[in-house]
């Protein structure tokens, strides 16, 4: 039994230390819990005043490391700019061992920071009262330093901007009296009575200004008025104006502040009065004279709501009579054009460039209809687009007329191509009848069978070879181009010197060059590649440009070939000369079949006007171009140019080693 009871005293004091424990252990954590609160980070100091525990918490709130403030004294610290005063009593005050709480002062970080820490600290000592050192706590205030500055700022910066507002500025507390307000406030109100000032109420204010007839609109119903504008100003909802009796008009704002009260502004809108009623006026004018466009013209918004659209645009879609304002094109359109129509407004919004576009629309009353639609971008003061423009014009009389104008030049190009198949068919039958003429006129010329008897059966041979010679020519010509026209010319290409072509071409040109009074000059580079291309027709290149230098060079003057290889890999004739040269009209003019251009000089020649046309074919054949200078009374310089893909093997040329010759 004794034993028993001893067994449940042990019992009841081990439960008794379990819930010491336990509370010990609530005690340490709650002081914890209240310690963490109230401060940001701990610290010890040992009996020489030198760090010997930081905790990690002040690498968190101020990005010191901890560990470099073990050891240092609070002088190595230092406290920044803090009052010299200040810092000297909070040293005197651990040197003497006392307690100290919220000491504040400027923590200068390594990187030059500027913090605002405070510290608090108690003294420890032995039972023996022997000094062991300090522990206390240290709170980071900078951004409560920061947000007291910026409060400090933004409220002298109120008072100077709400000073400087040439609106009319009041501020109201929450029992509605006057607070602050500028002077124009008084201004504007016209409440220039001087014993206004802050305490005022509202009510008192609005009294004042009946009082002296200020509101027109409260003559004759004070109370009605004093009492409508103390609701709308206890209860502030949109803005609203107010005419004066001097007839100045002010737009009125009000909104609660936090504390209950009412910020006012009040602002003159006078001129913006004047402006609108002006603005109504140019409107209501506008209105009239986009009613009377000779095209449709359509406003809408940014979502494809239609704003404005003038009676030419309800006429053209069959539209007459319906107010289309705040609908969009899925309400009067089917809904394949209407997508269209909206897809082409969204890329014209998107980019902020206009956009042309021709569409077949389908009219309310199911007609079709051409349209010519302008689109443009409606831009808001600062450049964005806010809208979309339109102007819709009726193209189907022009439409028809384009469908006319296509069958009847479908028509004459089949009429072309049967013309060119026709003469590049007919090449063989009209060439041999005539070489047949000019082969007999040789040999009656020449008397190969005996003597024709009369002189002049010999001249009359002549003139029949020569012209029949000429007919040839021309015929040649013709044949040539048509074949071009017709596609059926084809390049027989090869790889050849381009400089034998051009000395083989000399002496059929150099009888008529030598006859006109002319001097003939060729360039040719050494070490020039060679060309792979038509060879026949690189050299009718060549004689078409030298009978047409020859020809229209007055006596005394010079023809020049030169070739030369360009620094892109391509290769260039060039035809030069003295004569009398051509305008930048008389160029068009020249470039197309049988164009030649009237003067003194070409009426003493003669000619087709076929071979420019055909020489610009064959290099344009060769995926090359013809470039043609001329001014008047200077001379005409040709460049025929072959691409680099058309030059082949050979050393490229150096200067000061051309081949020239005369």
């Amino acid at each position: 039994m004794r034993l028993r009871r001893r067994v449940e005293e042990v019992e009841r004091l081990e439960e008794e230390r379990s819930q010491a424990d336990a509370a010990l252990r609530e005690s340490e954590a709650r002081l914890r819990d209240f310690a963490a609160a109230a401060s940001d980070w701990f610290w010890e100091m040992d009996s020489e005043l030198r760090f010997c525990f930081m905790s990690e918490r002040l690498r968190e709130v101020t990005g010191v490391d901890p560990r470099a403030t073990i050891g240092k004294s609070r002088q190595d610290m230092g406290a920044g700019d803090t009052d010299a005063d200040k810092w000297q009593a909070h040293l005197a005050d651990l040197q003497a061992h006392r307690p100290f709480r919220d000491f504040r002062y400027v923590y200068v970080a390594e990187n030059g920071v500027r913090q605002y820490w405070s510290i608090s600290g108690v003294p420890l000592h032995e039972e023996d009262g022997s000094f062991l050192g300090y522990r206390g706590t240290g709170r980071n205030l900078t951004e409560e330093y920061r947000a007291r500055r910026m409060a400090f700022e933004a409220q002298d910066l109120l008072l100077q901007a709400i000073e400087h507002f040439s609106s009319a500025v009041a501020l109201f507390d929450s029992e509605d009296r006057l607070l602050l307000f500028n002077e124009s406030y008084l201004e504007i109100l016209g409440t220039c009575d001087r014993t206004i000032g802050p305490g005022m109420s509202f009510e008192e204010l609005l009294r004042s200004q009946v009082k002296t007839g200020t509101i027109p609109a409260a003559v004759g119903c004070e109370e009605e008025w004093i009492a409508e504008r103390l609701v709308r100003h206890l209860n502030p909802t949109d803005e609203f104006e107010i005419q004066l009796s001097d007839g100045k008009w002010l737009r009125m704002r009000e909104e609660l502040t936090a504390n209950g009260g009412v910020f006012l502004t009040a602002i003159d809108v006078t001129e913006t009065k004047t402006f609108e009623r002006a603005e109504r006026e140019i409107r209501d004018r506008l209105r009239a004279v986009i009613d009377h466009l000779p095209a449709g013209l359509v406003l809408k918004d940014e979502n494809g709501v239609h704003m404005l659209a003038n009676q030419q645009f309800l006429e053209l879609y069959g539209l007459q009579g319906l107010d289309v304002i705040g609908d969009t094109a899925f309400d009067h359109f089917p809904e394949a054009e209407a997508e269209v129509i909206t897809s082409q407004d969204s890329t014209v919004l998107r980019s902020g460039v206009p956009m042309e576009a021709e569409r077949e629309v389908t009219r309310l009353d199911g007609e079709k209809v051409f349209c010519m639609i302008t689109r443009f971008p409606v831009l808001d003061s600062a450049g964005r687009a806010i809208g979309i423009g339109g102007i819709h014009m009726n193209i189907s009389e022009i439409k028809e007329k384009e469908q006319q104008l296509r069958v009847a030049r479908d028509e004459a190009e089949r009429a072309n191509h049967a013309k060119s198949a026709f003469l590049a068919n007919m090449s063989h039958e009209l060439r041999t009848p005539l070489n047949a003429i000019i082969g007999f006129s040789e040999i009656m010329e020449q008397g190969l069978f005996g003597d024709l008897g009369n002189p002049q059966y010999t001249e009359y041979a002549e003139d029949i070879r020569r012209s029949a010679s000429h007919l040839l020519s021309i015929i040649s010509d013709i044949l040539d181009l048509s074949k071009i026209e017709a596609g059926r010319m084809e390049l027989n290409e090869e790889i050849f010197d381009i400089g034998s072509v051009v000395e083989a071409c000399q002496p059929i040109v150099k009888d008529s060059a030598v006859n006109a009074g002319l001097t003939l000059h060729t360039i040719l580079p050494i070490g020039l590649p060679q060309l792979i291309a038509d060879k026949r027709s690189v050299r009718q290149i060549l004689l078409n440009l030298l009978s047409n230098a020859i020809k229209f060079t007055p006596s005394g003057g010079s023809v020049e070939v030169e070739a030369r290889l360009e620094p892109d890999g391509g290769l260039t004739l060039t035809i030069s000369d003295s004569g009398i040269g051509m305008s930048a009209d008389d160029i068009e003019v020249v470039l197309q079949p049988f164009g030649q251009v009237e003067s003194a000089h070409t009426r003493s020649h003669d000619g087709t006007g076929l071979g420019l046309p055909i020489t610009k074919s064959l290099a344009e054949m060769h995926g090359g171009s013809m470039l043609i200078k001329s001014e008047v009374g200077e001379g005409t310089e040709i460049t025929v140019r072959f691409p680099a893909a058309r030059v082949g093997p050979g050393d490229a040329y150096a200067i000061g080693e051309d081949r020239r010759s005369a």
